[in-house]
């Protein structure tokens, strides 16, 4: 897994947004550097799949482990355990994909006060009409509440993000930038130049107050603003 930051797509300034977003991304890659993401072999020549057909297995197996696990946090200790085990499990496994990768991502910038943040799956609609999954996690800032809501994220809606949408990928080598940098990244998966991109918010966990007072406690190494 490669976690550099790719300054390309990195925001520029002094702002305290732009602070926000590289500490974020300095945190992640320091804390997560080995963690391999069993999605990411699929880019690979199918030769190439073959020949690490045996540790793509144990990846995937370690994963599935994981998922299925972190279900049963919640039963056992409620909301700090469910991020605290799913943190911890990435941590020591040493895997995840972009699915952990955002709620972990999410957890951090929670933990450190920034709260213009929330997970969704990217798809793409095309000049027909019709819509495909790209099968892609990630963070995105500052989604208007009628968008982003508890309605819309039980039903799942759909919608196009505005021009001025920031988007933060810590799967994809610590991409940040907005829509227009996002379609050209998001080729790489699948989204073509004709295509609209769309978001989906999802319905996950969110850490309360009393969640991320343990998790600071836990982590104290993803805590870059002790304010």
């Amino acid at each position: 897994m490669n976690n550099s930051i790719n300054n390309n797509y990195s925001f520029t300034g002094k702002s305290q947004f732009s602070k926000n977003i590289t500490n974020v991304k300095k945190v992640f890659n320091r804390e997560f550097k080995d963690v391999k993401s069993p999605s990411r072999y699929e880019m690979l020549p199918i030769e190439k799949k073959q020949e690490l057909a045996d540790e793509i297995k144990d990846l995937s197996d370690r994963l599935k482990f994981i998922r299925k696990f972190n279900k049963t946090f919640y039963q056992d200790g409620g909301l700090p355990e469910v991020f605290r085990g799913l943190i911890g499990c990435v941590q020591a496994f040493k895997v995840g994909n972009c699915a952990e990768f955002a709620e972990i991502g999410k957890t951090i910038l929670k933990m450190n006060g920034i709260k213009n943040c929330d997970i969704f799956t990217l798809h793409a609609k095309t000049p027909d009409g019709s819509i495909r999954n790209l099968d892609h996690t990630l963070i995105a800032f500052k989604i208007p509440s009628t968008k982003n809501n508890p309605v819309t994220k039980v039903n799942g809606i759909y919608f196009v993000p505005s021009n001025d949408t920031h988007i933060l990928d810590l799967w994809l080598d610590g991409f940040s930038g907005k829509i227009k940098q996002a379609k050209k990244k998001y080729r790489i998966l699948g989204l073509n130049s004709e295509d609209r991109l769309l978001l989906k918010p999802e319905n996950t966990y969110e850490p309360d107050l009393k969640t991320i007072k343990e998790l600071k406690k836990a982590f104290p190494k993803l805590v870059f603003n002790d304010k």
